[in-house]
């Protein structure tokens, strides 16, 4: 398995306060999707004149804000046995992965 990159992501019930808190550290959007729904959430990635990135997401249910890792892999089975061997599990369900035809997506938790 190869990780083709790694940031932070903030999951949060105000994106745009979280995003405003990063435009005034420099940081400028650079992808948006829009497409929520009951399976997908919206956001938005950030860029620094670095390159450094952030990803925040809105999470209407969410009681608190979250800090995760986000990491795009090129075999995402792999990435979840991986992570399950050490202990972590599918947020939304075991086998419950997310296809919105240009990405798959598990969320991982540690339990």
């Amino acid at each position: 398995m190869k990780i083709t990159s790694f940031s932070p992501l903030i999951m949060t019930n105000d994106s745009e306060k979280a995003g405003k808190v990063f435009e005034a550290l420099g940081f400028t959007k650079k992808h948006e999707k829009k497409d929520a729904s009951e399976n997908h959430d919206s956001g938005f990635r950030m860029k620094d004149a670095e390159g450094h990135g952030i990803s925040i997401a809105q999470v209407n249910q969410l009681p608190r804000d979250m800090v995760a890792v986000q990491m795009n892999v090129d075999d995402l089975d792999e990435a979840i046995a991986l992570l399950s061997s050490f202990g972590f599990k599918n947020m939304r369900g075991e086998g419950n992965i997310i296809d919105n035809g240009s990405a798959r997506t598990a969320v991982m938790v540690l339990c």
